[in-house]
């Protein structure tokens, strides 16, 4: 499943975003949690609507753990898990990718994974992230190819 997305380069969260939204021709919005209802509250979560797909995450964190969130969240796609369901009619600021406090807090006191599935969208979460990682230290600079292109360490085919 994980080959069948092509990941970025140079790669970001937002940018994998954008792919997946042309690969699945479908909208994807992420919205930042302004504050958690409570303790046991998810730092992140993902709403099918008949159009688009919201991703809620934890603001109140570092911009390595939001990214893990959205991936996370992002991995319940791709594995095709239960989600919690809104009808646009019920929640209309979901149609144009907007959200309130109220909204996210009746959102996700809805929500339904299995440990299961948990599981498996945090490696899925890691398998992108180890993958970009890889990406990015494979990823040669025009100069870094010329260096080695003149040393012989690369091939010019």
């Amino acid at each position: 499943m994980l080959h069948e997305i092509a990941l970025p380069r140079p790669f970001s969260v937002q940018a994998l975003c954008e792919s997946i939204v042309r690969q699945r021709n479908r909208r994807l919005y992420l919205h930042p949690l302004s504050e958690q209802s409570g303790e046991g509250t998810p730092c992140g979560m993902w709403i099918a609507t008949d159009v688009a797909d919201h991703i809620f995450y934890e603001q109140k964190t570092s911009s390595f753990h939001q990214d893990h969130i959205i991936l996370h969240e992002i991995g319940h796609i791709l594995c095709g898990h239960n989600v919690t369901h809104l009808l646009e009619e019920e929640y209309p600021l979901l149609a144009d990718g907007t959200a309130d406090d109220s909204l996210t807090r009746q959102a996700l006191a809805r929500t339904s994974y299995t440990t299961r599935q948990e599981q498996e969208a945090e490696i899925v979460a890691s398998l992108i992230l180890e993958r970009a990682t890889t990406l990015q230290a494979n990823t040669l600079t025009s100069t870094d190819w010329r260096l080695g292109a003149a040393l012989g360490a690369i091939d010019h085919g």
